[in-house]
């Protein structure tokens, strides 16, 4: 059974309100500032949102996004395919009072009351923080060329003429 797509536009106060759990995909024509910092990405992303009030009453969103991605390998410079597995909780905020007096484990979703909140984007910014630092392919994987033979055809020094050596005078005066 395939999961649907995530809507467009969530009233994400009005879920939070009414303590509910999402879960779909996300198309990978929706996240277009990670397609244009990875080779490729695939079809779609797993995500699972859940809106609640903490008991301080402030709207959360937590969630999960699972996926996977190719990246280049930084040493040996070929595609490679990266899984993708983020947790997040943000707190919903509407100015930057509310934002500073959060605690350290809740990030800010700063989100006017009138205002829609698109789940790809939360998804998106997850899989972003999510993409390593430095993509390797793991030592036994990665095809890193180590030794370079220099390339040597037998038809370029036949043809190539000879030169004369302005120290071969110095040699023979050495000799004797």
């Amino acid at each position: 059974m395939s999961k649907s797509e995530l809507p467009d536009h969530l009233d994400a106060y009005k879920l939070a309100d009414q303590k509910v759990s999402l879960s779909g995909q996300v198309s990978s024509a929706r996240l277009t500032r990670l397609s244009e910092s990875v080779l490729s990405l695939g079809d779609a992303f797993e995500a699972e949102l859940d809106f609640f009030q903490d008991e301080e009453h402030r709207r959360i969103v937590t969630g999960t996004v699972r996926g996977q991605v190719e990246l280049e390998c930084q040493r040996c410079l070929q595609p490679m395919v990266q899984p993708l597995d983020s947790r997040f909780r943000l707190a919903i905020v509407y100015n930057d009072e509310m934002a500073k007096a959060l605690p350290a484990d809740d990030e800010p979703l700063l989100l006017l009351p009138d205002e829609s909140l698109d789940p790809a984007s939360i998804v998106e910014e997850e899989l972003l923080l999510s993409l390593p630092l430095q993509a390797m392919h793991s030592e036994a994987e990665c095809r890193i060329q180590t030794e370079f033979k220099p390339e040597t055809d037998d038809t370029s020094t036949a043809t190539e003429p000879t030169r004369d050596n302005p120290f071969q005078v110095l040699a023979s005066l050495k000799k004797d």
